[in-house]
């Protein structure tokens, strides 16, 4: 059965605005909307836009935009009709989108498009001139169409149209991911239109944000679920119970009581995002490369075994011993609860969705953690273990099956580099990979050479 929409549609305005419109997105920041919006609030309308494919948008607009919501944990599954998706724009309606972003009622606007989208350094933290989507923005001011060149374009149609201050937070997990997205939408505003770059400084707010939830790929048998039980659904989601944001407190006006449904508001949402991204994150994707390498297909496979719950026991250690959680949370107490969550069988997170990008994920999960321990003289052990993981995946997956941004380059470095030494050294020298301060530590790159000699075989 179906919680269906109680509440009247036709009477919901769009404030929101929200770029990349995948199964995350559905899954956790239109569930706090629809959270409200059966509360009573009115402006918590989005328009969700599909930056890549026409796919999801021709979906969802086929079916007036409503979608269901899978709850799913071991007590049970509970379907949620989400109702506050008020239209979804695809590449081809570009105009409307940068319509969107101009027009006065919209007073916040989302990302959620992975980190490897926003073409910034993880090293530098500063753009990337040679990523592909900034490159082609530079070159094509008139026609931009990857995230940072849209919200350029957006934000200066908002300056000429007198709409007014916004809001526009990042939700992927980058660490400080306002001032990075700050950052790279500055910088490239300041090549094209240094007008609305000053525009941009005064007027947009960039908040840092933390979120959580765990969304597996949305598959034909959860199509059919939704379907038996009386709504044929093209993209519903599934999720956990489990669900956090948390939000920088420096926001613009006119937002939805976001605080009223759950949303944590703190000037610290670096040590929220710090504790997830080892911790959570961290964990997850040393699940995930080694279910690859066991052959089992999801996290609660995983952890299931005695292997991975003896080597997680380390892994937490270690990332434990040099973590500065948020103030009054207790650490054990959150991996504790992060474990918990990969054992639910119901929710079927796949270890292959969490092992792409991997080039991408590992610099913001675990190289920081190396580094901290490092300088703490700490063990490094179960760390080295995950890499050298991630090492046999890409060994064993062809070059064109890899799903990761670098995955030519990843490719003929494991190639060509067969012992740990030689491949230690040339992934720690990778550019934009690892802190400067791995790629000269000798007794770091001796133990990870010795974790891939060991266990990153094919």
């Amino acid at each position: 059965m179906i919680d269906r929409i109680p509440y009247d549609r036709s009477g919901l305005r769009t404030s929101v605005v929200h770029l990349g419109l995948g199964a995350f997105s559905r899954a956790h920041l239109l569930t706090y909307l629809d959270d409200l919006a059966r509360a009573g609030a009115c402006e918590v309308g989005v328009l969700g836009a599909s930056l890549q494919s026409e796919r999801t948008a021709d979906a969802l607009v086929g079916q007036g935009c409503r979608y269901t919501f899978v709850e799913a944990s071991a007590a049970g599954r509970q379907l949620r009709e989400i109702g506050v998706l008020a239209d979804v724009a695809g590449p081809a309606r570009r105009h409307d989108l940068l319509r969107a972003l101009a027009d006065p009622s919209t007073t916040l606007v989302t990302t959620t498009v992975t980190e490897k989208a926003y073409g910034f350094d993880p090293v530098t933290r500063g753009l990337d001139p040679d990523h592909a989507a900034i490159r082609h923005d530079l070159a094509h001011p008139d026609s931009m169409t990857g995230v940072v060149g849209t919200l350029v374009a957006g934000l200066a149609a908002r300056r000429s149209a007198g709409a007014g201050p916004v809001t526009v937070a990042c939700c992927d997990n980058v660490a400080d991911n306002g001032h990075m997205l700050a950052g790279v939408v500055t910088a490239v505003a300041d090549r094209v239109d240094p007008a609305t770059s000053a525009w941009i400084a005064e007027h947009v707010a960039f908040p840092c944000s933390m979120v959580d939830r765990i969304v597996p790929a949305t598959t034909d048998e959860l199509r059919a679920e939704v379907a038996a039980a009386g709504f044929d659904d093209a993209w519903p989601v599934v999720g956990e119970p489990y669900r956090q944001w948390v939000l920088e407190d420096r926001l613009g006006p006119g937002l939805p009581d976001l605080a009223s449904v759950g949303v944590q508001l703190t000037d610290d949402v670096a040590s929220w995002e710090r504790m997830k991204l080892r911790v959570l994150n961290g964990m997850h994707s040393a699940c995930a490369y080694l279910g690859l390498r066991r052959g089992l297909p999801t996290i609660a496979d995983v952890v299931a075994t005695p292997e991975a719950s003896s080597f997680l026991d380390e892994l937490q250690v270690e990332i434990l011993s040099v973590l500065d959680p948020p103030l009054g949370e207790d650490p054990d107490a959150y991996a504790a609860t992060v474990r918990s969550r990969f054992s639910n069988p119901e929710v079927g997170h796949r270890c292959r969705q969490i092992a792409m990008d991997g080039s991408a994920k590992l610099p913001q999960r675990i190289l920081p953690t190396v580094a901290a321990a490092l300088d703490a003289g700490a063990s490094v052990r179960a760390l080295a273990r995950v890499l050298a993981w991630w090492v046999g995946h890409l060994r064993r997956t062809p070059p064109g099956e890899l799903e990761d941004p670098r995955a030519g380059e990843l490719s003929a470095l494991v190639r060509d580099h067969l012992d740990g030494t030689s491949l230690a050294g040339a992934l720690m020298a990778l550019d934009g990979f690892a802190p400067a301060r791995l790629r000269d530590d000798a007794a770091w790159l001796q133990i990870l050479a010795e974790a891939v000699d060991c266990e990153g075989a094919p």
